[in-house]
């Protein structure tokens, strides 16, 4: 996660006194980067250079085991050479560099080193060696650090990094002996532009091993899209989504129509993992990163200008108490080598409103003059269903709408939604909707069937296919009430291709 550069003192010390070469070797090495399952890492009191002051060995054991729960393989670990000391790092802080690789390594975990944060002298070429090479001798043919990442979201756009990383990138590899694999990372914002910059800028003997990209955008719809357009960019070297993340804030949200209250932005965030990681699996890419493994406590970021902010708070798949969101387990699941595509279709999970009232997980809503409400006295099959009502039986209007996890276009083959509706008394019809979306975002095609009120009391199944536009991207799938008075529910919800 990109954050300002920020100045910190370190002590300074010779760089002999850095160098240990009795670390034990991990027994096996990972195949980088297909292998690999990363969570970042800081504490959830501490963030950034916060973490090597005071040491607390403890503490770091029991955050990396709960952290290995998650069917992670390697934690990603940033240094800042102005904290560590520059442009000889502080004994004090590689000896406690080199503790917290044991204990990654005592609980199962690889490390991946992100090095020169918070940090942007790249004109000393000479200097960045010599830290380097100081930090990273104990580490060299060392199958514990399974990647070395030069830089965290470096900016291709800077001239002076750009010929910084020319020297920096084969120096390294010949440094490392050729052994552990060399990143460049670029941010989310200008991910396409900063990796066509790296590709074609950058001599062969400068280029990673493989390239890094980090992604934290809207609902993640477009991820499938977006990573397409990445992955192609840098071919045929490979690519990896070393950052993906959703904040569980309520001052913002990648979803319009879902509530800004906790519960509702932490289903939003397992709907978005859920999709981050079926995009990279239909690309042939590794499982992403995670952006990150805690909450950060208020006062955890150190100053800068995004420490403000309540949203970078809000990352973790875990609460600041220790506590699993449910992203947790959606990770631990796909870290594992599972699948999960589901959605909320039978309203069995629920979140909280602005209100308070109960609606349906990960449903993003809008509404005029109607109400819905995830409803547990009625249901066709589970414990609840979503009513849809009109107060005083004044007709208005209510959309339903989520991105199924599965809707990434399928050459030949029909989309099919189908639904099941109840309602004894009402007039005004309700719609089913398949909607396609291209990569930015924009309507390029769609089909729709409508049930007219009321349906008779009893449960009926409505159903419509659409088959995908060339240029389409993404479905959207919607429940649309329009003209509507009365009372009808929606319950059973399926996307599915045929």
């Amino acid at each position: 996660m990109a954050i300002c550069a920020l100045g910190a003192a370190g002590l300074v010390l010779p760089a002999a006194a850095a160098a240990r070469t009795d670390a034990p070797r991990a027994p096996a090495r990972l195949d980088v980067p297909r292998d690999l399952r990363v969570v970042s890492y800081y504490p959830a009191d501490a963030g950034w250079t916060r973490m090597w002051e005071p040491w607390r060995p403890a503490r770091l054991t029991a955050d990396l085991r709960r952290l290995r729960t998650l069917n992670a393989n390697t934690v990603r670990v940033v240094v800042s050479p102005p904290f560590f000391g520059y442009p000889v790092p502080a004994w004090r802080y590689t000896d406690r560099l080199r503790e917290l690789v044991e204990i990654a390594s005592r609980e199962g975990l690889h490390v991946q080193l992100t090095l020169f944060d918070w940090w942007d002298e790249y004109g000393d070429v000479a200097g960045s060696k010599r830290w380097a090479r100081a930090l990273l001798t104990p580490y060299i043919d060392d199958a514990r650090i399974a990647l070395v990442e030069l830089r965290n979201e470096l900016d291709a756009a800077d001239a002076a990094a750009l010929a910084w990383t020319r020297e920096l990138v084969p120096w390294l590899r010949t440094l490392l002996r050729g052994r552990t694999p060399v990143t460049l990372s670029v941010g989310w914002r200008n991910a396409l532009a900063d990796l066509r910059t790296l590709r074609t800028r950058l001599p062969a003997r400068s280029r990673p091993d493989f390239y890094t990209a980090h992604y934290f955008t809207g609902g993640g719809e477009i991820a499938g899209d977006t990573f397409r357009r990445l992955r192609d960019v840098v071919a045929p070297a490979p690519l990896w989504v070393g950052e993906l993340g959703y904040p569980t804030s309520t001052t913002r949200s990648g979803y319009a129509g879902i509530p800004l209250t906790r519960s509702a932005q932490e289903a939003a965030q397992a709907h978005y993992l859920r999709l981050g990681f079926a995009a990279a699996r239909r690309l042939g890419l590794p499982a992403p990163g995670i952006w990150i493994l805690d909450d950060f406590v208020p006062g955890a970021i150190p100053a800068s200008d995004v420490s403000p902010h309540e949203p970078e708070y809000t990352f973790g798949l875990f609460r600041n108490d220790g506590s699993a969101k449910p992203a947790a387990a959606v990770v631990r699941r796909l870290f594992g080598g599972g699948r999960d595509e589901r959605f909320n279709g039978g309203f069995e999970q629920a979140v909280q409103g602005d209100d308070g009232s109960a609606l349906p997980a990960a449903w993003s809503i809008g509404l005029d003059r109607l109400a819905v409400v995830r409803d547990t006295a009625v249901a066709r099959t589970g414990s609840a269903s979503t009513r849809i009502s009109s107060p005083a039986d004044v007709a208005g209007s209510a959309l339903l709408t989520l991105a199924p996890v599965d809707g990434a276009p399928r050459p030949g083959r029909r989309a099919v939604l189908t639904a099941w509706l109840k309602s004894s008394y009402g007039t005004g019809r309700i719609r089913l909707r398949v909607d396609w979306f291209d990569g930015g975002d924009r309507r390029v095609g769609g089909s729709s069937r409508h049930l007219t009120m009321p349906s008779g009391g009893r449960w009926t199944p409505l159903a419509v296919s659409s088959r995908p536009p060339p240029e389409a991207a993404f479905a959207r799938i919607a429940v649309e009430a329009w003209s509507f008075g009365g009372t009808a529910w929606v319950d059973d919800v399926d996307f599915a291709w045929r």
